[in-house]
C-alpha cells in the first residue's frame, strides 16, 4: 500500500484530530446545529446582526471548553464553570461578528495563497502521523513530496478547513492590526520609565491630615449631595429571599466505615502473609509516583506530624490503625528501626484509601429529587418533614452578579432561578461542591432609593471628603504661591501648617511610592519636567493636591537601550495590537444588533 493510499485511509481519523488541532489555533469555539426547545424563542439562544445562534451549538462550544479545561488538569467548579459558561456567549457572539466582517470585506483565500500557506505551515496534528516521519522525526522533505505530488483529493478537506476556517481570520487579524506600528519615542520612553530614577521632593495636602472639625456639614449641602449621588451610591438593587433545604456534602459513616472495613481486610490478607509493599501498590489511592509503598527511611522529625508518635511507638513489622487525614485513611506498616549515630531511624511503608462518599450523594440527590415531587402534592412544610435534610434562609444580599450563599458558597446557577421566578415557587435540584439544595423564592424586594435618614451617615461622610478634597486644593495652591514667591522653603511651610506634608522621593516611574503609583497624571507631570523645576499644584484623585519640584535625574544608558530595545519594542506592539483588537471588537458590538435569549434557557 503505497504512502498516499495510507493516508487516504486515515482520513477520518486525521479529520478528527484537524478539527480538534485548528479549534486551538483560532480565537473562538465554534458551534453548530440546533435542539428541540418548547421557549419562546423556539431553540435560539441569541441573534447577532440576524444571525441566529442555537442552543445545541452553545452547548456544544461550551461543552467542548469545559473539556478543554478538564483536559489540562484544572478542576471545573461552580465558579470556573460559571465563567466558562459566559465566556461561551461573549466568544459565540464574536465569532459571528468575525464572519460577518470576513464576508463584508470580501476576504476570499486563493489556491496560491492556500498552497503557499500549507507550504510554509505545515499543520501541527500532521507532523505526528506516521506517513510524514523518518526514524520518528517529522520530515519536511516528504511532507513536501506528497504536498507538491497529490495522488488523488486527500488533502481536499484539509484545504476546506483551512480555506474556510483558518487562513480568513489570520487575514482580517492582520487587517485589524495593521495599523498598530511603535515609533522610536514610545520604545524610549519606555525604557526611561523603567530606568531612569527621579529626584523629587514634593508638598502634598492629604485629606488624611484635616481633621473633621475643620469643616461645618449644613442640611442643606448634606440633602444635595444625597439628590446629586442617589443613582450611584444610594440606589437598592431588586433583592430576593430564598429558603432552602440542603445536604452538605460530607461523608456519612457508612462511607468511613466502607473504607475501614476494607482496610481491616488488607490488614488481614498481610498477615495472612502476603506483601504490604504489593498489597500498596494493588490497592493505594494515592496515584503520585512514591507516595505509597516503601517510602524509605525516616527520623521522627522527618516525618508528618500525624505519623510521629504511633510510628516510634511502634515494633518493626507493626501494621498500625488507620490514621484519618483530611478525606482519606493512611495505614502504615513500620518496616524496620535503626539508631544511627544515637538518632532513632524508621522504615516505613504507606497505603492510602479515600473515603468514597459518592453512594451517601446520589442518596442525597434522590432524597432532593423526592422533596421536590412531595412539595407539589403536599406543601412545603410536609415535604420537609420527610427528608433527613437542613433548613435555611437567605433574606437578600445574593445576585447573579454576587451568587454567594452563605455556606453553600457559589451557586450562579441558583441565583439566576432566583431572579427569573415568581414568590412561591420551587427550584429544580441545584449542586455544587459544598451541597446538594432544593430552594423557593419567598420574597421580592423592588429596587428602591435607600432613604436619607438610613444613610445619613454615608452621605456625611462622602461630603465630607469631597470638602477635603476642594480643602487640599486651596491649600496647597496658595502654599505654591508661597513658596514660588520665595517666601519660605518647602520644609519651613510644611512646619508651619499641620495639614500640609513634606516628602522627598528616588524612583523610576514605574515603581513610584504610594501616593504616586496609583496616579498617571504623576507620571505625565515629572516626564515633562526639567531639573530644578517645580511643577504646578495637581490632584492625585482621593489623596489630595501636590506639587513637585525635581532635583535630579538619572541619564539615560544608552547600551543598555541599545540591548533592550527590540524586547521593548516587542512588548509594547503586543500591547497595541491586542488594544487594537479589543477596541474593534468592542466597537462591531456595540453597533450590532444582539438579541440575548440566555435568561430563557437559565443562561443568565
Amino acid at each position: 500500500m503505497g504512502i498516499m493510499d495510507k493516508m487516504r485511509e486515515k482520513m477520518g481519523i486525521i479529520m478528527i484530530i484537524l478539527i480538534a488541532a485548528f479549534v486551538i489555533t483560532i480565537v473562538f469555539n465554534w458551534g453548530a446545529g440546533g435542539v428541540d426547545t418548547f421557549m419562546k424563542n423556539g431553540d435560539i439562544v441569541g441573534v447577532v446582526n440576524g444571525e441566529k445562534i442555537t442552543i445545541k451549538s452553545f452547548y456544544e462550544a461550551y461543552n467542548a471548553a469545559l473539556e478543554q479545561y478538564r483536559s489540562a488538569g484544572v478542576t471545573v467548579d461552580a465558579r470556573t464553570s460559571e465563567a466558562i459558561l459566559q465566556q461561551t456567549w461573549e466568544n459565540m457572539v464574536s465569532q459571528v461578528l468575525w464572519k460577518q466582517e470576513i464576508e463584508r470585506l470580501n476576504i476570499t483565500v486563493s489556491d496560491e495563497e492556500l498552497y503557499h500557506y500549507l507550504e510554509a505551515n505545515p499543520p501541527e496534528f500532521l507532523k505526528t502521523q506516521e506517513v510524514f516521519l523518518t526514524d520518528g522525526e517529522f520530515d519536511y522533505g516528504k511532507y513536501l513530496n506528497m504536498l507538491r505530488n497529490p495522488q488523488g483529493n486527500e488533502w481536499l478537506e484539509i484545504e476546506r478547513h483551512l480555506r474556510d476556517n483558518v487562513i480568513p481570520f489570520q487575514k482580517l487579524n492582520e487587517i485589524i492590526v495593521s495599523s498598530v506600528v511603535v515609533d522610536e519615542n514610545e520604545i524610549l520612553q519606555k525604557f526611561t520609565d523603567q530606568s531612569v530614577v527621579y529626584s523629587a521632593n514634593y508638598l502634598s495636602a492629604p485629606v488624611y491630615l484635616m481633621p473633621d472639625s475643620l469643616f461645618t456639614l449644613y442640611e442643606e449641602d448634606l440633602k444635595d449631595y444625597y439628590n446629586d449621588n442617589k443613582d450611584d451610591l444610594y440606589k437598592r438593587d431588586e433583592s430576593r429571599s430564598i429558603r432552602y433545604v440542603y445536604w452538605e456534602k460530607v461523608p456519612s459513616s457508612e462511607d468511613t466505615a466502607a473504607v475501614l472495613f476494607d482496610l481491616n481486610d488488607i490488614k488481614l490478607r498481610y498477615q495472612e502473609g502476603e506483601s504490604f509493599e504489593d498489597l500498596a501498590q494493588i490497592f493505594s489511592e494515592d496515584i503520585e509516583e512514591g507516595t505509597s509503598g516503601d517510602l524509605g527511611w525516616f527520623t521522627k522529625d522527618e516525618l508528618r506530624p500525624e505519623y510521629q508518635e504511633p510510628v516510634f511507638a511502634a515494633k518493626p513489622g507493626d501494621v498500625l490503625d488507620p490514621i484519618i487525614i483530611g478525606d482519606e485513611f493512611h495505614l502504615i506498616k513500620v518496616t524496620d528501626k535503626v539508631v544511627d549515630n544515637g538518632v532513632e531511624k524508621a522504615q516505613i511503608s504507606l497505603l492510602v484509601r479515600r473515603i468514597d462518599p459518592l453512594n451517601t450523594y446520589d442518596y442525597f440527590a434522590t432524597e432532593a429529587e423526592a422533596f421536590t415531587l412531595d412539595f407539589e402534592s403536599y406543601g412545603f412544610a410536609k415535604a420537609y418533614d420527610n427528608v433527613d435534610a437542613k433548613l435555611d434562609t437567605i433574606n437578600g444580599g445574593f445576585s447573579k452578579e454576587f451568587p454567594y450563599f452563605g455556606n453553600m458558597g457559589y451557586m450562579p446557577s441558583l441565583a439566576k432561578w432566583a431572579y427569573r421566578s415568581n414568590v412561591g415557587e420551587i427550584s429544580p435540584v441545584f449542586e455544587n461542591e459544598n451541597a446538594i439544595l432544593v430552594a423557593q423564592l419567598i420574597d421580592v424586594v423592588k429596587a428602591s432609593y435607600m432613604p436619607f435618614n438610613d444613610v445619613r451617615a454615608s452621605v456625611e461622610r462622602g461630603l465630607l471628603s469631597e470638602l477635603k478634597l476642594e480643602k487640599s486644593a486651596e491649600l496647597v495652591k496658595e502654599t505654591y504661591d508661597l513658596f514660588m514667591n520665595g517666601e519660605a522653603t518647602l520644609l519651613e511651610l510644611s512646619e508651619n501648617n499641620p495639614n500640609l506634608e513634606y516628602k522627598s522621593f528616588n524612583s523610576t516611574l514605574d515603581e513610584l511610592p504610594y501616593p504616586f503609583g496609583s496616579s498617571p497624571a504623576f507620571a505625565d507631570v515629572v516626564r515633562n519636567m526639567t531639573t530644578n523645576t517645580v511643577s504646578a499644584p495637581f490632584s492625585l484623585t482621593r489623596y489630595g493636591s501636590v506639587f513637585v519640584q525635581l532635583t535630579a535625574r538619572t541619564s539615560i544608558d544608552e547600551e543598555l537601550y541599545a540591548e533592550q530595545r527590540d524586547d521593548l519594542q516587542r512588548s509594547i506592539l503586543e500591547e497595541k495590537q491586542q488594544t487594537a483588537y479589543e477596541s474593534w471588537i468592542n466597537d462591531l458590538k456595540e453597533k450590532a444588533e444582539i438579541k440575548d435569549n440566555r435568561a430563557e434557557f437559565g443562561l443568565n
